[in-house]
């Protein structure tokens, strides 16, 4: 009997994970239609408008951009913004995409080599048209590499629907240096507050990329609030199955007691 009852103790807990996956999986669920959703349809909505208007003013963005290999460019020239959603009833991804360019060809001499390597491999990644030359010492040998082109970089920011951790992820790839950066936050923060933020990030009116982020604090409140919030919806499930329970045992002994013959 003992394998047995270890079979069957498996088989009970395996059981009992997947109910409390599944009770999860309908608890993020709702979290998403009820929150993640309404979030992700504000910030798409406040994208397409904010684009909209940078179009008609012809509003001048000026970026800068750590170029790989060869120093930080600034006044690049931000344009031709393109907004994607895969969904507009049930949005899992927003991506905004622009590009940052210098206003004319330069020359850059870049030292050493491996550098220039650098460079011209990162140029390559973006389709920028270049001619490179080495530059060498007076023994002839090649310490580093001359560059001319009109620079430019693709960059952008997307929005993830974070469903586990219910809320959004935001990354930006090429914004202030080559890579991607993220962060969540949380639906809750999706407010006006924080789209402006947004907007004048994206308008290089701030240059910090954390000032999106919620404080330890507040997230420590938003956490509490939604663990009261899942213990209340868990209470109520548990009570409202004892009621179902308790109400199923009074129609069985009703049952009962009128079949009596």
């Amino acid at each position: 009997m003992g394998i047995l009852e270890d079979l069957k103790r498996e088989a009970n807990n395996s059981r009992t994970e997947r109910e409390r996956a599944g009770l999860r999986r309908k608890e993020l669920d709702k979290v998403y239609h009820d929150g993640i959703c309404t979030s992700m349809l504000k910030i798409h909505n406040y994208l397409r408008e904010l684009v909209e208007q940078l179009g008609l003013l012809e509003w001048p963005v000026v970026s800068a951009f750590n170029f790989p290999g060869i120093e930080k460019i600034d006044n690049l020239s931000q344009t031709n913004y393109r907004i994607t959603i895969d969904s507009h009833n049930e949005p899992k991804l927003i991506n905004l995409c622009f590009e940052c360019a210098a206003h004319e060809e330069h020359t850059y001499n870049v030292m050493p080599k491996s550098a220039g390597d650098e460079a011209c491999q990162f140029l390559a990644t973006q389709k920028v048209v270049f001619t490179d030359w080495a530059i060498r010492d007076i023994h002839h040998n090649v310490i580093g590499t001359s560059i001319k082109c009109k620079l430019h970089v693709c960059a952008g920011l997307a929005f993830k629907a974070d469903i586990d951790n219910e809320g959004i992820r935001v990354v930006s790839c090429n914004f202030e240096e080559p890579g991607e950066r993220s962060f969540h936050s949380h639906y809750y923060s999706i407010d006006d507050q924080w789209l402006d933020k947004l907007g004048r990030y994206i308008l290089r009116k701030d240059g910090s990329f954390a000032m999106l982020e919620i404080s330890e604090e507040q997230r420590k409140q938003i956490r509490k609030l939604v663990e009261e919030e899942r213990k209340r919806n868990n209470n109520l499930n548990a009570i409202t199955k004892q009621c179902n329970v308790t109400h199923e045992g009074l129609l069985l002994k009703l049952g009962k007691l009128f079949h009596k013959k």
